[in-house]
């Protein structure tokens, strides 16, 4: 009895083995993902703690200045007090050093893409589909399976010629063994298994390739993720420069002003002004500390915004670490439309989405194609001891082994089941090249959009530039006419006004401009990055 059984479980040892040799290999390897449930790798923890360290440790020490344009700052009186930022941005005007933290664009980008929510959401995602793709290659393994089965029947029976008799019986079957396709152990008193089957080889062999595809299309899915993040932070990072930039400008406009009352009342006290102008230029202050307060409160509301993207506590205050307010340059202004587009549907992840999706329906119309001529299997071996009698006694008891295999044809309601079910996919088929088409048409349509932005952005910075300077100009001859006494303070109030806007539209041409240059980075396929001095960065 000893000798039988170990035979028979050196035959199910076989049939396992072989099953894991043949099985495993179907579909494509595809690299597995960590499980994103478990803690943080140490590594991934350290260079976080790492870039936080940045930021926090210079937060007292470390002013902000931001000038408009770097040419401004050996000029007049203007640009002495125009790069000139208060660290503190509390309405109240409560001292909140301690959670004001000086920011560049490289920590941004480490600290959202170390941490952001969407892109874990589609890593999370992505490790479902491992999962699934992992599942579907077990389809060929057996399902191993042990235990105990007692049958107990009191009262008539069937036999097997026929008659019908009177039987008190049980049985006791103990063992295990290996199931493909749902098969019951063979053991106890049940007969042979029916033609009814759940493993189709169709699917054992078509679902991994087509689960293979769809791993493929999640991690697209997360490279996409990746982008808009780092594409969002950046954008909300030159928007916050561009607040400041405007605080920057306002503080200078206001300082401007306050001088301008000061010499309108010193020429009011001395009879060369009237009271009039003294009102005006109140007036023009107040307006200017109105702005200065209102550009206070954007720079709250954008820091933040960036720091819900990086994860960090609303309540600390982000300031930008630049000095200037500059244009970035990464895509080779010098492409065409046409290679933009061409580069772009290279380099979209949402490409890449979409064909592996279409690939995976291609293998789900082959999977139907072939089912109706490839049989459904079941297949289930056990050995262990059995045993019965009348009454609850166990006489007989001795060793068993069963083996069932079964192959079945299936032709779904005479043929017009299956027929159904291929136009089923293959109208997903189609479904999917359509997504393909739709996904190019709309790339074309942004690189198209993204670069004329870009373009006439560009555009808006030299005018811009040119404003400043014809700005910058009239209110230096102004302010020497009123000093030579041949004109009165109340004339430098359009003066500032008019070189306070021009470098309101520099500011905002510039962040205008680095916003479109970061759209049209993602635009083209390449996540968002910090530019190398000049150099510039082509998609490809």
């Amino acid at each position: 009895m000893f000798t039988k059984f170990t035979a028979t479980w050196r035959q199910l040892s076989t049939c396992l083995a072989l099953s894991l040799s043949g099985c495993i290999s179907t579909g494509a390897k595809v690299a597995e993902l960590d499980d994103p449930f478990l803690p943080v790798k140490p590594a991934v923890v350290s260079i976080e703690k790492e870039a936080i360290k940045s930021v926090t440790t210079t937060s007292s020490t470390q002013p902000v200045n931001l000038a408009t344009i770097e040419d401004d700052q050996s000029n007049s009186d203007v640009e002495q007090v125009s790069h000139q930022a208060p660290l503190s941005l509390s309405p109240s005007n409560v001292d909140i050093s301690d959670r004001v933290f000086p920011i560049d664009l490289a920590n941004s980008l480490g600290l959202g893409g170390a941490d952001n929510l969407q892109v874990r959401l589609a890593r999370t995602r992505l490790f479902q589909a491992q999962a699934k793709h992992f599942a579907a290659k077990t389809l060929w393994l057996p399902s191993i399976r042990f235990g105990v089965g007692y049958n107990k029947h009191d009262g008539r029976l069937q036999s097997t010629l026929g008659d019908v008799i009177e039987a008190d019986r049980n049985s006791l079957f103990y063992g295990g063994g290996l199931g493909l396709g749902g098969a019951p152990l063979a053991g106890g008193a049940g007969g042979p298994p029916r033609l009814m089957v759940n493993l189709s080889l169709a699917d054992a062999y078509f679902k991994p390739l087509a689960a293979c595809q769809e791993v493929a299309a999640s991690g697209a899915a997360e490279r996409i993720a990746t982008n808009d993040s780092l594409a969002n932070i950046a954008i909300g990072y030159h928007s916050l420069v561009e607040s400041h930039g405007l605080l920057a400008n306002a503080n200078a406009a206001r300082d401007l002003t306050q001088n301008m009352l000061q010499l309108v009342e010193s020429f009011e006290r001395e009879g060369f002004s009237s009271k009039t102008e003294v009102l005006r230029a109140k007036t023009a202050l107040t307006e200017w500390q109105r702005k200065v307060s209102d550009v206070q409160r954007k720079t709250v509301v954008r820091s933040a915004e960036l720091a819900r993207q990086l994860r960090l506590p609303p309540q600390v205050q982000l300031v930008p670490v630049e000095e200037f307010v500059v244009p970035v340059d990464f895509v080779d202004t010098s492409l065409e439309v046409d290679g933009m587009i061409a580069l772009a549907w290279q380099g979209r992840p949402e490409i890449a989405q979409y064909a592996a999706r279409r690939e995976a329906a291609c293998f789900r119309v082959q999977e139907e194609k072939w089912r109706p001529w490839i049989p459904n299997v079941q297949v289930g071996a056990s050995a262990g001891g059995f045993g019965g009698g009348p009454s609850t006694a166990f006489p007989s008891a001795a060793s068993r082994s069963d083996v069932d295999v079964l192959a079945v044809w299936e032709w779904q309601n005479m043929g017009l089941g299956n027929v159904a079910l291929q136009r089923q996919r293959r109208g997903q088929l189609h479904e999917r090249v359509l997504d393909i088409e739709v996904m190019r048409d709309q790339i074309a349509s942004e690189v198209v959009a993204i670069s004329a932005d870009v373009a006439s952005y560009r555009q808006q910075v030299e005018l811009a530039r040119e404003s400043i300077d014809a700005a910058q100009e009239s209110y230096q001859l102004n302010e020497q006419r009123i000093r030579a006494n041949e004109g009165l303070p109340i004339e430098l109030l359009q003066s500032i006004s008019a070189l306070a806007d021009a470098r309101d539209a520099y500011t905002e041409a510039v962040a205008n401009y680095n916003r479109a240059q970061y759209r049209l980075l993602r635009a083209m396929g390449n996540p968002a990055g910090v530019p190398a001095g000049s150099e510039k960065i082509v998609s490809k």
